[in-house]
């Protein structure tokens, strides 16, 4: 390698590099032939090399660099750095077409080597990549699967949410019904043991010898046997004025029929309950399959009519207004405004059975005891003594639609204010109003829904009115 005779500082300080790398070796009694050995070249070659006569490879100094690790005198990285580049400059500044070919190769065969080295770095990387990505996508999956189940936790907490508040609604109603009626007992009660009393005196009046005596006064049922008792007294004041009158044909007072009185007192609370009976009575029903066009509204029909108008003054002045030069643009944008308002118009003249789909079973009742609802959810009373105003408006919509519902203002002192109401036909699947989902504010006199409405016919609005006036002071509000 390297026939030529070196000439120029290059090669010449490329051989004192040489030279000084391994004069430590020599001065240790080390000699030329063993590193000529060692560097697979001739010691003629290895001296050429040394003196700069010929410029050594790159392999050799690898080869010498190996000899002198092993002997105990490993060459600095910075001294192999030198003599790497002295070697390029070397070979560089040669004028021999061989040696700079010889240079060529090597250099070649390091960037091979580099190359081989880097490819295999980046295929360890792109192993390590693909690993990563292959955690990453698990990882991921596993991040959607706990996303689905914390999602459905959420749900079910939910669910169990409004099922416990529907308890809790369900339980107040029921003490509150409980407390009601454990007042009619009690009433009940003390009516019945008045009727005992008084029972007890018709009997003792039927069979004690008549007399004045003085009765002490009664309530309730005791004032009709009062007006009787005193029927008796003036006939026989009649008849013992006649008797004076007539003395010798005294007659003797008729003897009351056992049960007399009784049946006479019978026959007055049968007439009180004929009375009750009389007190009007509105019950109606809806299937939930009704037409919501009939009972509700589509809180767009006003802006459709509007979009229309807009869109007839835009065509007026396109035509004949100051747009008529240049109408383009002007019955584009009234065009849109008339389909706009056409759709809808439209939408609200079609069947709504997605609403349809939603509505449920429901009944509404108004008697003597009080404003009752009922649907799939339970009953719901409410005593005339804690209703304040009744209207029947328009609620919150239910798909886009907004049905007409019975609203109630209640007494802020009555048991039903502190209770959470949900209308009776309301859907399951949607929230109620926000009036619904706490108790009423009742300093504000708000208005609580209560019953969504089906279709009415004139006739039921009317016995409904009539109803609610005949127990409310304040008549029916609302659209009506």
């Amino acid at each position: 390698m390297g026939a030529t005779k070196a000439v120029g500082p290059a090669a010449a300080a490329y051989a004192a590099a040489l030279r000084a790398a391994v004069d430590g070796y020599l001065s240790l009694g080390g000699t030329q032939k063993e590193l000529a050995v060692a560097s697979h070249v001739a010691p003629a070659t290895l001296s050429r090399y040394l003196s700069g006569e010929r410029i050594a490879p790159s392999e050799f100094v690898a080869s010498l660099a190996t000899f002198l690790a092993e002997h105990g005198q490993p060459l600095d990285e910075g001294v192999r750095a030198r003599l790497a580049e002295l070697c390029g400059r070397a070979h560089e500044a040669s004028g021999s077409p061989a040696v700079q070919l010889v240079h060529l190769k090597e250099e070649l065969a390091h960037v091979r080597e580099k190359k081989g080295a880097r490819e295999a770095e980046l295929a360890a990387l792109q192993r390590h990549a693909d690993q990563l990505a292959a955690e990453l996508r698990q990882a991921l999956e596993r991040a959607r699967r706990s996303e689905k189940e914390r999602l459905a936790l959420e749900g079910r907490v939910a669910d169990q949410e409004k099922s416990r508040q529907h308890a809790q609604t369900y339980t107040r109603r029921l003490q509150s019904e409980l407390t009601a009626l454990h007042e009619q007992v009690l009433l009940v009660q003390g009516e019945v043991e008045v009727l005992r009393r008084q029972n007890q005196r018709l009997v003792e009046e039927g069979t004690e010898i008549p007399g004045p005596r003085v009765e002490a006064p009664v309530s309730g049922v005791s004032t009709q046997v009062s007006g009787m008792r005193g029927e008796s007294s003036l006939s026989s004041g009649s008849a013992d004025r006649d008797g004076k009158r007539k003395e010798g044909h005294r007659k003797e007072p008729k003897k009351p029929k056992p049960g007399s009185k009784a049946r006479k007192q019978t026959s007055r609370a049968g007439g009180q309950d004929a009375a009750d009976q009389r007190l009007p009575v509105f019950d109606t029903s809806w299937t939930g399959n009704e037409d919501p066009r009939t009972f509700s509204k589509n809180q767009n029909v006003g802006v459709g009519v509007l979009l229309i108008a807009v869109a007839c003054i835009a065509f007026y002045t396109a035509m004949y207004g100051s747009a008529k030069d240049n109408p383009a643009l002007v019955y584009a944008v009234g065009g849109i405004f008339l389909l706009w308002g056409g759709v809808i118009e439209v939408d609200d003249m079609r069947p709504h059975n997605a609403v349809r789909r939603l509505m449920r079973v429901r009944t509404l009742r108004l008697d003597s005891t009080g404003l009752t609802t009922r649907d799939s959810s339970g009953e719901q009373r409410f005593s005339w003594t804690a209703i304040r105003k009744i209207s029947i408006h328009h609620t919150k919509e239910i798909g886009f639609r907004a049905p007409l519902a019975v609203h109630i203002q209640l007494e802020a002192a009555s048991a039903e204010a502190a209770l959470v109401h949900r209308p009776a036909g309301w859907p399951l699947a949607l929230d109620p109003p926000e009036a619904c989902q706490r108790p009423p504010r009742t300093e504000t006199n708000e208005w609580v829904p209560v019953c969504v409405l089906g279709p009415l016919s004139g006739p039921d609005k009317t016995d409904l009115q009539n109803t609610i006036a005949a127990y409310l002071k304040y008549p029916l509000e609302g659209i009506w």
